[in-house]
């Protein structure tokens, strides 16, 4: 047997068959043959190997003994190896001159090294201050949520709820950057930077023409203001005398300081179908509304405003907490050293389509669609988000081996204890049912990712805050939990 590693995280392995081996799997699959095939002269399984061979070839009968043959040499040739297989191997290539050699590639199991991130992850922590102006925008924001609203038989005006049978959103090709970046080429390279845009793309999503599709949606709700809360700045504006059933198509252009910074100076096409007009009554500020926002918890205005101050300092820490953890998680990815093969890539790209395609859902529209009004196939879209699976993709390597390395790793005893409390919290009249269902395997496999996941978040978060919590050392075997999971299959088609 002979291996070879290659530069893509894959495995070569050539193996050399005993000929004595291949001969009796040959027969074998001569038999099958013959019980399947007509051969005259002979019953069903009755042919001799010789007449089997005569009738089809003794390729034909290799190939198919290689069905069999293949899947138990590939078996054995991992054993051999104790290389660890991310995905099914494939058979590359079957030489029969002077003996049977079978050349197998394998994906391997990814592999990582983390940095010295006890030493080198460090971050600020800072929790953004609740003011009084805080709680004043929370609670006017809370009020106004809860407006009363009522169809109306006029034109649409300021303060409206509009809802849209159809809405969507585009962002037009950035003229004056294709501009600017066409005056900076010399003139001899303009044919071959012409060349590459149909390839190429700086705003992820864009079509061939520089559009990207921002929004698209159905029964697409939105109050008609003039405040930092409308959708875009002027957008409001356009609707302004709207009737039910007007169909509005207009431009707008952001302002260069806008929040978003890939919108930033962006012109963007709106197309919308007005298809209902309803005004808003907002409550003014009273303890009866207080305790109707409060579901009759609280009593006064005072206490209410004193609850909504505690609800949004524990969301102030929580966000700073988030913060960390993120920062954190980028360092650790990027003091770590990975391999990994293409499959693993494809994978997670896989998963960041599938996310997309939820997403685009709950907007009215499929996959399919998305691909025909951008003009896009599949795998223009792997190669658009290839990125963003790469990142998730070490993400959840680094997350993993942190787990491992931290002692953090889940046991069944920790997965029952999660599902109890989720029952008490949750089960009521239907406990049983919803024990049953929170039992089965890929429920608990999910259960003890997320407590994995929530655990290492927080240590990392500590140690990012230059806590040194010590490293844990489980009580008992744990279950390993890893997001990555191997493969042992191979792929044996020539």
């Amino acid at each position: 047997m002979q291996t070879e590693h290659l530069e893509n995280h894959t495995a070569r392995i050539t193996v050399e068959v005993d000929p004595e081996r291949v001969e009796k799997a040959m027969r074998q699959a001569g038999r099958k043959i013959s019980q399947k095939a007509r051969i005259p002269g002979f019953r069903p399984g009755k042919a001799p190997y010789e007449m089997v061979e005569r009738a089809f070839g003794r390729e034909y009968i290799l190939n198919e003994a290689l069905d069999t043959l293949g899947q138990e040499i590939y078996r054995e040739t991992l054993d051999e190896s104790q290389i660890e297989p991310y995905a099914p191997g494939s058979l590359e290539d079957i030489q029969t001159e002077g003996g049977l050699k079978l050349t197998f590639v394998i994906p391997k199991r990814p592999t990582i090294e983390l940095g010295n991130y006890r030493d080198e992850i460090r971050v600020p922590y800072d929790v953004e201050e609740v003011t009084d102006e805080t709680v004043n925008k929370a609670m006017e924001d809370t009020r106004q949520n809860n407006a009363v609203v009522e169809d109306v038989d006029r034109p649409a005006q300021l303060g409206d709820q509009i809802t849209f049978d159809h809405f969507e959103v585009v962002v037009l090709a950035d003229e004056k950057a294709e501009a600017d970046a066409e005056e900076e080429q010399p003139a001899e390279e303009n044919a071959e930077s012409e060349a590459e845009e149909a390839s190429e793309s700086d705003d992820e999503g864009e079509d061939e023409n520089g559009e990207r599709l921002l929004i698209h949606q159905h029964n697409f709700e939105r109050v008609l203001r003039t405040d930092d809360d409308d959708l875009f700045p002027g957008f409001s504006q356009h609707f302004v005398d709207a009737k039910v059933g007007d169909e509005l198509e207009f431009t707008l252009t952001l302002p260069d300081d806008h929040d978003v910074d890939d919108l930033k100076g962006r012109t963007l096409r709106v197309e919308a179908v007005v298809e209902k007009i309803q005004s808003r009554t907002v409550a003014d500020w009273s303890d009866t509304l207080a305790e109707t926002l409060s579901d009759g918890k609280l009593k006064t205005m005072l206490e209410y405003r004193v609850d909504l101050r505690q609800q949004l300092e524990t969301q102030a820490k929580y966000n700073a907490d988030q913060k960390v953890a993120d920062e954190a998680m980028k360092k650790l990815v990027e003091l770590a050293e990975f391999h990994y093969p293409e499959e693993a890539v494809h994978d997670y790209a896989s998963d960041v389509l599938s996310e997309l395609d939820n997403i685009l859902q709950q907007q009215g529209l499929r996959l399919a669609d998305y691909m025909r009004i951008m003009n896009k196939t599949e795998d223009d879209l792997r190669v658009e988000y290839r990125d963003r699976a790469i990142e998730r993709l070490e993400r959840s390597l680094a997350l993993a081996e942190f787990v491992k390395h931290e002692g953090l790793l889940i046991t069944d005893t920790d997965v029952d204890t999660e599902i109890e409390q989720m029952v008490t919290m949750l089960g009521g009249e239907q406990a049983d049912q919803f024990r049953q269902f929170l039992t089965t395997s890929q429920s608990r496999f999910n259960i003890a990712n997320r407590l994995a996941s929530n655990r290492a978040f927080a240590r990392l978060t500590a140690i990012a805050k230059g806590e040194n919590p010590p490293i844990e050392t489980p009580a008992e075997e744990p279950e390993v939990v890893s997001e990555v999971a191997p493969h042992t299959e191979p792929d044996t088609e020539a």
